[in-house]
């Protein structure tokens, strides 16, 4: 079941981009990020890229309390933002169903 993505920027002076998937009544918000520091032992070639996953209650924002939360790992190498935004959105859906 793939829900709504949409674009929302977060509030409380924060530049963070979220995308937003609604999945079996949660939200999912999505933030990914180009690292600053990459780690040059990893295997891969293109630039490194870091993902936060933030589920709330439908209807929330992604700067609302929070029912899971995931960050990338930082010993993986995601090449790019849309690999990055697809894998966080896979364990975005892992961390509902787990709820």
């Amino acid at each position: 079941m793939r829900g709504t993505i949409t674009l929302k920027t977060a509030s409380q002076g924060k530049q963070q981009q979220w995308k937003t998937q609604e999945y079996h009544g949660k939200q999912i918000h999505v933030c990914t990020k180009r690292r600053v520091n990459e780690n040059e032992e990893l295997p891969g070639h293109g630039q490194q890229w870091d993902f936060k996953v933030r589920i709330t209650e439908n209807g929330a924002g992604p700067t609302a309390h929070e029912c899971a939360s995931a960050e990338s790992d930082p010993d993986s190498f995601y090449s790019t933002q849309a690999v990055t935004e697809d894998l966080a959105f896979t364990r975005g859906r892992e961390l509902v169903e787990g709820l």
